[in-house]
């Protein structure tokens, strides 16, 4: 047997339950106390009866005292009925496979994670409950599976879009998200906006190195950062590992000497017909321009013989350090074999290739927004990399949003108070990305930093393919917020219907038994194991249905908070479209344009009237 412990509301109720059964008992025994037989009884029962004996002024002090005995034996009763409910629950034996169940609406008032219909915490929408929005007001991370055309964007991206009060980041790859959403951002809710497509010649610069300070005590540090981004070398092991780390220090050779040419030696740059900006590309076109062999010849065969004179004279320690340690790595690279040094050249060039390409050249030769002020001021990226561009463009989505969650991570907002806003990264066709190493082995203190995740994918395959077996597992045990939608492969939904639960089910079975003669008849109970929510049931789901798993708490059974049909969220698209208000009102003439139920365009005619994009370029 196990035992249970009864909680304060628990006891409240007990107490409630014994006043209750009191009276009621007592309106029933003061009338046979006072010699009223059955048959009247029956005709002239009251239940006010027993307050009138006890307060009227004009009654008998016998049967008054008999109406107090009736209380008292009353409250004898209950306590006694009271106490066995008691030690039946708290003698109870525990089911055997489980007692799993989902959450009623007193579960989802009391719980910690998730508010229902209160939108003063904030919170990320993830759902909808007899008609009221979920929030997930936890810091932790939050995850979704849900294959294609799941309504994963009408559901929770753009949802959260036209919600979301502070800055958000979000992987927008066919920029539908952008041309929904980003007026409303920008004017209703006074955001900066932005759009990052490298590949557009309509779109916003990004320059990683514009975050690298190098005169800076910790410059050196975010630059090894940045290196061990584009060529990570955490957790590979042999050549792979070996020539990514070489590339690194390859890139922060060839940086480091940028850095020293741009301010003492723009002389040599022109030579080199080099720009003096400070970017990857202009990295990668020094490397191609500089002879190595000329450039760490000393004397006059140098071909910069007064750049380290020059650095020398009038540069300061950090500057003599710098221009030292890139001549070295430039020299540990020369010195290789013809066989090593083409390997890490091959490894150093591919992960730059991007840079060669002249729109996606010049995006990252400039910088228009500043993600250090992400916590500080409240900003939109939209990340809208066309799905024709995806497919080279996985290296550029891996560097940013890495580089993102890095330069976010540089100030504390326990210590610098500034940094007062929480920033949304909502990462749609999150496997797109790439392996993000600062999710899986940092998940545990980046919510503490202010950033919350939203990570998007189809299936889990999906994430081993990128992370592996126990990588996909840690990265996933750092998300307590699942979000579950319609599941295609069965491998995933048989880990989910675990995930959810298991009931213990109760059959009876009979026996008859003949023996000389005579009939015995048995009966039987067996338990049985009974998942929540079959693996089946899971693939079966409707298209509104979804699940929500949260840790330490039943999960919840509701709907997805689908914008198209809400007049919540199209209110807000009203807003900013006139064209879309006068559309929506032709449509629902003659009904009231506050009730449930409006109607509204489809998506593709709410574009074509071109009022919900922001006007940026």
């Amino acid at each position: 047997m196990e035992k249970c412990k009864l909680t304060p509301g628990q006891w409240g109720f007990i107490g409630l339950l014994i006043c209750l059964l009191t009276v009621g008992i007592a309106s029933v025994l003061v009338y046979p106390m006072n010699g009223v037989g059955l048959r009247r009884f029956l005709h002239t029962y009251q239940f006010s009866m027993l307050g009138r004996i006890l307060f009227d002024s004009n009654i008998r002090d016998d049967i008054r005292w008999n109406a107090v005995l009736s209380l008292l034996y009353g409250f004898l009763a209950s306590v006694v009925i009271a106490g066995a409910l008691i030690i039946k629950t708290a003698t109870q034996s525990p089911s055997l496979y489980g007692d799993a169940k989902f959450a009623s609406d007193a579960d989802i008032r009391r719980s910690k994670a998730v508010t229902w219909g209160d939108e003063s915490k904030g919170g990320v929408i993830i759902g909808r409950y007899k008609g009221k929005l979920l929030r997930y007001i936890a810091p932790d991370f939050i995850s979704m599976g849900a294959g294609t055309r799941a309504g994963k964007g009408a559901a929770i991206v753009i949802p959260n879009l036209l919600a979301w009060l502070f800055s958000v980041i979000v992987l927008d790859p066919k920029q539908e998200c952008y041309k929904i959403t980003s007026k409303f951002r920008q004017l209703i809710m006074g955001q900066k906006v932005y759009l990052l497509d490298p590949f557009s010649s309509k779109t916003h610069g990004f320059n990683p190195l514009f975050y690298i300070d190098l005169s800076h005590e910790k410059g050196s540090g975010y630059l090894l950062n940045l290196a061990e981004t584009l060529w990570n070398a955490s957790g590979l092991t042999g050549t792979e590992a070996h020539f990514n780390s070489a590339a690194g220090r390859v890139f922060i050779g060839y940086t480091q000497l940028l850095y020293i040419l741009i301010n003492h030696g723009r002389k040599y740059l022109a030579e080199y017909d080099v720009k003096p900006v400070f970017s990857i590309g202009t990295v990668l076109d020094l490397y191609y321009a500089v002879n190595r062999e000329s450039l760490l010849a000393n004397g006059d065969e140098s071909e910069c013989p007064s750049i380290r004179e020059k650095v020398a004279n009038n540069g300061n320690e950090r500057e003599q350090y710098l221009l030292r340690d890139a001549l070295n790595k430039i020299k540990e690279y020369n010195d290789l074999g013809d066989e090593p040094r083409s390997s890490t050249e091959g490894t150093f060039l591919k992960k730059l290739n991007l840079f060669t390409l002249p729109l996606f050249r010049k995006a990252t030769d400039r910088n228009d927004f500043d993600l250090r002020l992400l916590r500080k001021e409240r900003m939109t990226i939209y990340l809208g990399i066309n799905a024709d561009d995806l497919k080279i463009a996985d290296d550029f989505l891996n560097l940013f949003f890495n580089f993102a969650i890095d330069v976010s991570m540089r100030e504390n907002p326990d210590f610098e108070t500034d940094n007062k806003y929480d920033v949304l990264f909502l990462l749609d066709e999150f496997p797109a990305v790439g392996a993000m190493h600062y999710i899986k082995k940092a998940s545990g203190f980046i919510a503490g930093f202010k950033l919350k995740l939203l990570t998007i994918y189809q299936n889990i395959s999906q994430l081993i393919e990128i992370y592996g077996e126990m990588g996909a597992k840690t990265l996933l045990s750092g998300h307590p917020c699942r979000v579950i939608y319609a599941v295609s492969e069965k491998e995933d939904a048989d880990k989910f219907s675990a995930q959810l639960g298991y009931t213990t089910t109760k059959s009876t079975g009979k026996s008859r038994n003949r023996n000389k003669g005579s009939v015995s008849q048995g009966e039987s109970e067996n338990e049985a194991q009974r998942a929540l929510v079959l693996p089946q049931e899971l693939g079966t789901l409707k298209f509104h249905e979804e699940f929500i798993l949260l840790k330490g708490e039943n999960p919840i059974k509701c709907e997805k908070a689908l914008y198209f049909n809400d007049p919540y969220f199209m209110d807000r698209l009203c807003a900013v479209s006139p064209k879309l208000r006068e559309r929506v009102a032709s449509m629902n003439k003659g009904s009231s344009m506050v009730k449930k139920g409006l109607k509204y365009p489809p998506k593709e005619e709410m574009l074509s009237l071109g009022e919900l994009e922001a006007k940026l370029f």
